[in-house]
C-alpha cells in the first residue's frame, strides 16, 4: 500500500495523482497502526510473534507517517501545512525515522511550521546522527549551548560562573589599531 501510495503522488509507472496518493498514504498508516496494535495485543495473550515482522511494521507506519508530512510541507496532493508537517515528522522521528528526524530538526532550524528553535532542531539533528544518518555542516549541534542536558527546560544563557577580581584600567594609556600603547601625552 506504501509504495503504490509513492508511485501515485509521483507518476511512477502511471500519470501522477497526488491527491489519491494522500489517500493510500493515510490508509497504509491506518493498516500498519492496526497490525502494530494487533502485535500489542498478542503480546498481552501471549502469542509468539516474529520480531523481525514487527520491526517491519513499525518501520512502515513511520515511513508513512513520514510521507504524509512531506506531502503536507509541500502541498502535494493536499493543502500545504508546515506546522501538521512538523507534527508528523515528530511522530515518525519517535518511532525510529532518521530521515524524519533530519526533517524535524531542518523545520525546527528554518522556523517552517513553528518558531525558530536551535536547541530542538539540534536535538532532533543528533537523533538523527545517531541512528546512521551523516550530515555534512552540522557539527554546531554539539557546542555547549545547544546541549540539551539541564533538566530545568530554561532557554537563554546559562549563568556564567563568577569572575575574578580584575585591575582598573589605566585610562592615560590608549591602544591604537595596531595594539602599540600610545601615551595620551604624545598626541
Amino acid at each position: 500500500m506504501l509504495l503504490y501510495a509513492l508511485a501515485c503522488r509521483h507518476g511512477w509507472g502511471m500519470r501522477p495523482n497526488p491527491s489519491e496518493g494522500v489517500q493510500w498514504l493515510r490508509r497504509a498508516a491506518d493498516c500498519a497502526s492496526l497490525e502494530i496494535a494487533d502485535d500489542e495485543d498478542g503480546k498481552k495473550e501471549g502469542k509468539v510473534t516474529d520480531i523481525q515482522q514487527q520491526k517491519t511494521r513499525r518501520a512502515q507506519f513511520a515511513l508513512s507517517i513520514y510521507e504524509l508530512g512531506v506531502s503536507h510541507m509541500n502541498g502535494w496532493g493536499i493543502e500545504q501545512d508546515k506546522a501538521l508537517a512538523l507534527r508528523c515528522f515528530e511522530i515518525a522521528g519517535n518511532w525510529g525515522d532518521a530521515d524524519a528526524m533530519a526533517e524535524a530538526g531542518f523545520c525546527y532550524t528554518q522556523g517552517a511550521g513553528c518558531k525558530k528553535d536551535l536547541m530542538k532542531a539540534a536535538k532532533w539533528y543528533r537523533m538523527a546522527e545517531a541512528k546512521g544518518m551523516s550530515m555534512v555542516g552540522n557539527s554546531w549541534i554539539y557546542k555547549p549551548k545547544y546541549a540539551d542536558d539541564s533538566g530545568d527546560g530554561r532557554k537563554g544563557r546559562k549563568e556564567k560562573p563568577p569572575t575574578p577580581e580584575k585591575k582598573p584600567r589605566d585610562k592615560s594609556r590608549t591602544r591604537t589599531i595596531f595594539g602599540r600603547k600610545k601615551s595620551v601625552s604624545q598626541r
